[in-house]
């Protein structure tokens, strides 16, 4: 089971968005059965939108960052998963293609 902490920097993270991260994210663990910590960050951007960190912890020491700014934080939402599961499936394919070598 992944761990997930919600965090804004200066921005009040609602219960709805906290939901909507956590189902999003909770998913990314079919990519990488190793992927313990979750940690995704929300910052309001200066002028408008939102930016979106998540910082993923992975066994032996790795981690892994995936960034996205857009306009609405649902978009950022979205993309930023996709970023996270392109690495994590990049992550593994090396890690088994490691094994079988």
């Amino acid at each position: 089971m992944v761990d997930i902490h919600i965090s804004g920097v200066h921005y009040q993270v609602s219960d709805k968005v906290k939901q909507y991260v956590t189902d999003k994210l909770v998913t990314l663990n079919k990519y990488h059965s190793g992927l313990g910590k979750v940690h995704v960050t929300i910052h309001p951007q200066e002028k408008k939108g939102f930016r979106v960190d998540v910082d993923m912890h992975l066994p032996h020491g790795r981690d892994v960052v995936a960034h996205d700014s857009e306009e609405t934080l649902y978009s950022a939402i979205d993309i930023v998963h996709d970023k996270a599961a392109a690495q994590l499936r990049k992550i593994h394919e090396k890690e088994v293609a490691h094994r079988v070598a």
